[in-house]
């Protein structure tokens, strides 16, 4: 009888343990001991950029081993707790402490939470970045720690927005490519997802996921001589890194159409070469269904976007 309830008793601990948080960080390691860096913040449904990184605002992550979150703003450091509870990640940013993690892989990351009173939804973007371009990946006992929980969100800095992100390139690969957005949400199956990523060594990626379909991905491999070829075509001769980095409404009616239905989804553009990474944003990329288009760019994007696509439709069919 003692044996039978100390088995009770130890089940019912062992209930207890996996209830707790901690037992939930079993998926901590896609983000254990990684490096971010901030790029920009995005509310939905507006299709607006509420901040973007500059020179004047630096913002850094560093996810440890042992759940604790070191942060660097323009040179403050802090600390909060971190772990992943699904697709749910808890610790504190900008006096937030949970977001859905609408996005996770070898290039960037995406936080998405609503605002208090429900109404706006916001997606903080970083980028990943290795440990020596990190100001947080030396020795923890180097930089002096203030212990703050929460990080206010500032106003929008009109001067901020338009300045190029000039921001490290992750590890040693000399170039690399991510197009995510674009087009309309709506429709009888809405597209949820849909990203290209090309990495330094020609890895490319394509994930693409609908309402009422599975997630798709492709994977291929560029040859690193076309990828530099591409680069070289889009840096040089289509002006890629003089464009603006944010295009944007100019008039009454095309800030009305961001919120009629099909909603348009922002398109994001970066392409790195070298040192140097260059992000563009759309806030309504194309045209509609009119034949129309809202937002005035460069066609030269254009010519770069379709060229992205094609590389990604040319090899092997999605599964």
């Amino acid at each position: 009888m003692i044996y039978l309830r100390f088995l009770h008793g130890l089940f019912i601990a062992s209930l207890l343990l996996y209830a707790h948080p901690a037992a939930a960080r079993d998926d901590s390691g896609r983000l254990s001991e990684t490096h971010w860096q901030y790029t920009y913040t995005l509310q939905l449904e507006t299709n607006s950029l509420v901040q973007q990184a500059g020179d004047q605002w630096q913002h850094f992550l560093y996810f440890r081993f042992d759940s604790v979150c070191r942060q660097q703003l323009n040179g403050k450091v802090t600390e909060s707790d971190w772990w992943l509870d699904s697709q749910e990640l808890h610790f504190a940013f900008r006096q937030q402490s949970l977001f859905a993690l609408s996005r996770l892989n070898d290039f960037s990351l995406e936080l998405t939470y609503m605002s208090k009173d429900g109404k706006s939804t916001y997606v903080h973007h970083f980028t990943r970045i290795q440990r020596e371009n990190s100001p947080l990946g030396q020795a923890s006992n180097t930089l002096p720690v203030v212990l703050v929980q929460t990080i206010p969100l500032p106003q929008a800095d009109p001067e901020m927005t338009t300045q190029a992100i000039t921001l490290p390139a992750p590890g040693t690969e000399p170039a690399s490519v991510e197009l995510v957005g674009g087009g309309y949400y709506g429709g009888i199956n809405p597209v949820l997802q849909d990203f290209i990523t090309i990495s330094g060594e020609g890895r490319l990626i394509h994930q693409f996921e609908s309402m009422q379909g599975k997630r798709l991905t492709q994977k291929a491999d560029i040859p690193k001589e076309e990828l530099d070829r591409f680069i070289e075509w889009a840096t040089k001769e289509q002006r890629f890194m003089e464009m603006e980095s944010s295009y944007d409404c100019k008039t009454p009616e095309c800030e009305k159409r961001k919120t009629v239905k099909p909603t348009p989804v922002p398109l994001r553009l970066s392409i790195t070469s070298g040192e140097v990474r260059k992000m563009v944003t759309v806030s309504i990329w194309g045209l509609d269904k009119n034949g129309r288009r809202y937002v005035s760019y460069p066609p030269e994007l254009d010519r770069i976007i379709d060229a992205v696509q094609r590389l990604a439709s040319r090899n092997t069919a999605m599964k």
